[in-house]
């Protein structure tokens, strides 16, 4: 590779090469850049001064058989200890630091501190993709937010975002359509047809709630990929996007925290991990590493994230690792993750998606570390949250009017304060819940 290439461009040569490796190789090349991450985060960061001592040789070498033995680093630590989780010194080379906030899907918000490598690494990935499923970079693409360019409110109907983790030549930066989650699924439409766009990237959900309008238009518009987040992809939807847009259906499995983790392998419901830009683990209920098949928590080191190291990391959510696949492709393969996966809201006039919500106005106003929607009848909502401080006042009226103006105008809302986020079946906190029977 030569050495005028961008780092991206760098990189990128090195996923379409690396995703071939045998396994012995990949494993070298991890432990590698673990070594790297482990040496910087114990000298440089007050959170790691000790916490990696199991894996540290009196000499200062690395006994990788002890590796289980590093601590878990959970969400409520990023939440509570996180400055003490920043590096008071960066690598050379990594350079300028960008933060990052989650959803708080898991029911706790946090901020992630990225690095530019880190950034690079994961547009690199970004692009391997692209090319496994033959996507042309070059063609519109369409994303959608509930913030503008500056991060403020959303008034216009979109904007012009430049994408360069997407460019054949990283001499160019793409422009993607970033559109208003606010906007009617009705003009949504329009201006996907008017942009030319050919793939639409969102949440899952949100994209079937689209998909649904697509299909009473007189002339649906027709897409060529479908690229969902944030939510298992089912079968029904991956017919339901074919039918309604003539698209292919493809998901990714990311996060703030963990990067782009995994890909999904051409339009198989299997996923293939990023081994070069982080380690995946799979822990079973005893804490032990799960056996191929068998359903294990995601435990992520991502490699590049120096300015706030994330060294086995819980991800909150649980996969399974699944035998090799057939495309040729050796990156270790896994399959039924499952995670957050919002319900819709039900109602006479059909489904709806609770897409654009406030998130961080609900949290001031409620003074809330966390909170949950629960549609417990046809027009009333009960609001769950958990106090950050037990006894200050709720600005009630601002949600309520934004949850009507969002869900539905006739809602009542009510409000209620709980010791701790409900959790599903499967151990997994869901913002959106709807408790009342499906409607026909």
């Amino acid at each position: 590779m030569s050495s005028t290439l961008s780092p991206g461009q760098r990189m990128y040569e090195m996923l379409m090469e690396s995703q071939y490796w045998p396994p012995a190789t990949m494993l070298e090349y991890q432990r590698s850049q673990l070594g790297q991450l482990l040496k910087h985060a114990r000298a440089h960061v007050p959170f790691y001064k000790n916490r990696l001592d199991p894996v540290f040789r009196e000499n200062g070498e690395l006994n990788w058989d002890r590796w289980h033995e590093i601590p878990i680093v959970t969400r409520a630590d990023l939440r509570d200890r996180r400055e003490e989780m920043l590096a008071t010194q960066m690598p050379p080379g990594h350079g300028s630091t960008k933060t990052y906030h989650s959803s708080g899907s898991s029911g706790v918000p946090i901020a992630i501190e990225a690095t530019a490598i880190w950034a690079v690494a994961n547009g690199a990935a970004g692009r391997r993709f692209y090319e496994q499923q033959g996507m042309d970079p070059a063609k519109a693409r369409a994303t959608f937010s509930s913030v503008n360019a500056a991060g403020s409110a959303f008034h216009e109907e979109y904007y012009l975002a430049r994408t360069p983790s997407r460019p054949v030549s990283d001499a160019d930066a793409l422009q993607d359509i970033v559109i208003n989650r606010r906007l009617s699924e009705t003009r949504t439409l329009d201006l996907l047809e008017s942009k030319g766009v050919s793939y639409a990237v969102d949440i899952t959900n949100n994209i079937e709630v689209l998909a649904r309008a697509n299909l009473k238009r007189k002339k649906p518009i027709r897409l060529e990929v479908i690229l969902g987040f944030g939510q298992g992809l089912t079968a029904e939807q991956r017919n339901l996007f074919r039918e309604s847009f003539g698209a292919r259906s493809l998901s990714t499995y990311s996060s703030e925290e963990g990067g782009l983790m995994a890909c999904q392998c051409g339009e198989s419901f299997h996923y293939h991990i990023n081994a070069e830009i982080g380690l995946v683990e799979m822990l079973s209920a005893g804490g032990k590493a799960g056996a191929p098949g068998e359903a294990g928590r995601v435990i992520v080191t991502p490699f590049f994230s120096t300015a706030l190291p994330l060294i086995r990391y819980d991800q909150g959510d649980t996969a399974e690792f699944l035998p090799p696949c057939a495309c040729g492709s050796e990156l270790p393969v896994i399959g039924n993750i499952t995670g957050r996966q919002d319900q819709f809201m039900q109602f006479p006039g059909g489904r709806r998606s609770a897409a654009g919500l406030n998130q961080k106005m609900l949290r001031e106003n409620l003074n809330a570390l966390a909170f949950q929607l629960a549609q417990v009848e046809t027009f009333k909502i009960e609001l769950r949250f958990v106090p950050a401080r037990p006894g200050l006042p709720i600005d009630a009226d601002q949600i309520v009017a934004h949850l009507r103006q969002l869900i539905h105008p006739e809602l009542d809302v009510v409000f209620k304060p709980v010791d701790k986020m409900p959790l599903n079946p499967g151990g997994k906190f869901q913002r959106i819940v709807s408790e009342i029977p499906p409607q026909n």
